[in-house]
């Protein structure tokens, strides 16, 4: 034991050394609080509560599961405040777990699905998801030319061929949705896969698809650790009280029989951080955001997005030569940048993603600098200059502190 424990600390303290020197621009990670992480050292983890949100039974559960029950209700009670949902279930583990349990709950073998390709942005993972679950697949009309859902094809198709749900899902997403263009038949159930956007819709920097669909069939869900900077959860919302009772009552114990309860009390922990400060860090996401794209664009850098405000969201699409995309991705793993190749129509054909939700919850000394060091160490890595790249790392330190927190020690 003692030379595979001492070689786990070696692991350890390199990983802590090298995020140290790592630039984070990966569109798919946030830094949680020290915050949120009080919860992760209780006893939650290790214990059941079995049943729904709204459906408790004492018989079913072991001594103490009334207590992790009340959990799930103050996390549906904050839900409420900061997304404006009737129902909110954090029982499912991750943002996959999320959307293949709800699948699993909601939908019958054959039935009808509009889902997003993985060419026009969406998740790749969601096509082998639905074809497993014995669904039929409907490809969902894009429009490339604005980089959104083709309202009108998606409408026209989803009521000739009575289609019963479209999954839209997006991985990659710089212009979030028009919902005052998204018509769906009266049978259609829209299931957004949220994941990247959580944080922007319950900080108010985008548009809220429960308001506009209020309870008709809406059911947004995805995993909680991208713009929302908690634990890596899924988290599932609506308003529909047919889908809620759905939901509740065939997640457990059919398909989930162990939720983790302090990844769950660590999340209700996130939901208070975004409470106070959501709006205020999701707005410095996407200014973020624009700010390096603009300067990107002004140096010559083929940014996709119009002008002024390249995003809507915290990522950012750059689009290069195959090759480009090879020698920057891998020049960005040799020095410790985070970021993600693409190679999709969406960025019209090869590009790099880049995000900007965790270097916003950086508590940069002097941010208007950093923001001009981040861009040239960019500038540097897409003319594949290497050598002007290490010497630009070299001299870059990131913050020891996070902001849009609460500063405060709590006993365990």
């Amino acid at each position: 034991m003692e030379k595979n424990y001492d070689h786990y600390l070696i692991l350890e303290e390199e990983y802590k050394k090298i995020k140290k020197r790592t630039l984070p621009l990966c569109a798919a990670e946030n830094i949680i609080s020290e915050f949120s992480k009080i919860p992760l050292n209780k006893d939650f983890q290790e214990r059941y509560v079995m049943n729904g949100i709204n459906s408790y039974n004492a018989e079913d559960n072991f001594i103490g599961s009334k207590f992790l029950h009340e959990i799930y209700q103050l996390v549906n009670q904050q839900c409420s405040k900061i997304f404006g949902s009737q129902y909110a279930d954090a029982r499912t583990l991750t943002g996959m777990n999320c959307v293949t349990t709800l699948l699993m709950s909601i939908t019958e073998n054959n039935d009808k699905i509009m889902l997003q390709t993985s060419q026009s942005g969406g998740h790749p993972s969601m096509k082998w998801v639905c074809e497993r679950l014995g669904l039929k697949i409907i490809d969902m009309p894009y429009d490339y030319q604005n980089r959104n859902i083709d309202y009108d094809k998606v409408y026209e198709i989803l009521k000739k061929e009575n289609i019963k749900f479209i999954l839209y899902a997006p991985s990659d997403i710089i212009n979030t949705p028009d919902y005052s263009k998204l018509t769906l038949p009266d049978n259609t159930v829209f299931l957004y896969d949220a994941s990247q956007t959580l944080g922007l819709i319950c900080g108010k920097q985008v548009d809220n698809p429960l308001e506009k669909f209020q309870e008709k069939n809406c059911i947004v869900f995805g995993g909680t650790h991208k713009t929302l900077p908690g634990p890596a959860n899924g988290l599932i919302l609506t308003n529909s009280a047919h889908w809620a009772q759905k939901i509740d009552e065939t997640i457990s114990p059919l398909y989930l029989r162990h939720s983790q309860m302090h990844q769950v009390a660590s999340l209700l922990f996130t939901l208070y951080e975004m409470e106070e400060h959501g709006e205020a860090y999701t707005k410095k996401i996407i200014e973020m955001a624009n700010v390096i794209g603009n300067q990107l664009k002004e140096n010559g850098i083929r940014v996709i997005g119009g002008e002024g405000t390249i995003t809507s969201t915290h990522q950012l699409f750059i689009q290069t030569s195959e090759t480009d995309m090879k020698v920057i991705f891998n020049l960005a793993n040799k020095y410790n940048i985070t970021l993600n190749k693409k190679d999709k129509k969406l960025f019209d054909n090869y590009g790099i993603r880049l995000g900007t939700q965790e270097i916003a919850r950086m508590a940069w000394e002097n941010e208007e600098e950093a923001l001009k060091q981040i861009v040239d160490i960019l500038l540097a890595l897409f003319a594949m200059d290497e050598s002007k790249l290490k010497k630009l790392m070299n001299g870059f330190t990131l913050p020891v502190d996070i902001r849009f927190t609460f500063k405060t020690v709590v006993n365990s």
